[in-house]
């Protein structure tokens, strides 16, 4: 990991033409930022394609970079930025998470040994979850991505999405909510195990 201050040589060095500081730079950022966008994509061949334009774009537009941010948050946004767009041009992204009703899933309870039928239900606990995070409306799935997933903090995630943070908060709250909503049939089954 990049120290601050050796992130701001890199980037001043970068700035002036120094093409492998911006290689340092791309190396330390380019797993985080693919598994940004193919968290948000679910493709990985378009995770790749838009990260590789994503380091481009930030190779290309580094001497416009002025540090008023941090170049982590300067190149998450520029990849969230572009993970955006091509979800609502290329895939028609819809921007409610309508159209999830299946079922249920189980929590791993600590200490306990899972029966086959438990196992089998936390299987599909992770696939109904992968389902209702990708269902999010994108902006409450975007948010939800850079602060559970990526482990960005609030101020990060909205430095990059360019809101507040208690803005960052909300969407998490809401994602959550609508998550638990459309996880709640499952819950009951798992009950009953």
């Amino acid at each position: 990991m990049i120290d601050k201050e050796t992130e701001i040589q890199l980037v001043s060095r970068a700035q002036q033409g120094e093409v492998e500081a911006f290689m340092v730079l791309a190396r330390e950022y380019e797993k985080q930022i693919f598994g940004l966008i193919y968290r948000l994509t679910k493709d990985r061949e378009d995770a790749a394609d838009l990260t590789q334009e994503t380091l481009l774009r930030a190779f290309s537009g580094i001497k416009n970079f002025r540090l008023r941010s941090s170049f982590h948050t300067w190149i998450h946004k520029i990849a969230v930025n572009l993970t955006l767009n091509h979800l609502r041009k290329n895939l028609g992204y819809k921007e409610r998470g309508e159209g999830f009703d299946e079922d249920k899933k189980e929590e791993q309870l600590e200490g306990h040994f899972p029966s086959p039928e438990e196992v089998s239900m936390n299987e599909e606990l992770t696939v109904r979850l992968e389902k209702a995070i990708d269902e999010l409306p994108l902006i409450y799935k975007t948010a939800f991505t850079l602060v559970i997933f990526q482990g960005l903090t609030h101020a990060q995630a909205a430095a990059i999405l360019g809101c507040s943070e208690s803005t960052i908060s909300w969407k998490i709250h809401e994602a959550r909510k609508m998550l638990k909503e459309k996880l709640k049939p499952y819950f009951g089954l798992m009950k009953e195990v």
